[in-house]
């Protein structure tokens, strides 16, 4: 892993088993895979925001959701 940090933390096991769970429905990912890519959108919807954006979710009977992460 080129220029790669090696990371331990302490997770709430709900959360490692819920990133576990749709890591592998969603793409057939393993718990790391997951974590990154968890981290990775947490990334890019904070700089969004940062930049003035907004965060949507349309849901499957059309309305929109404006969403806030802490």
């Amino acid at each position: 892993m080129a220029n790669g940090y090696r990371v331990t933390t302490n997770l709430p096991a709900d959360l490692v088993d819920e990133v576990k769970l749709l890591a592998a429905k969603r793409r057939g990912d393993n718990l790391t895979q997951g974590i990154k890519s968890a981290l990775s959108t947490k990334v890019y919807l904070d700089k969004a925001v940062l930049d003035g954006g907004t965060i949507l979710i349309k849901k499957k009977d059309g309305s929109m959701i404006e969403v806030h992460i802490p």
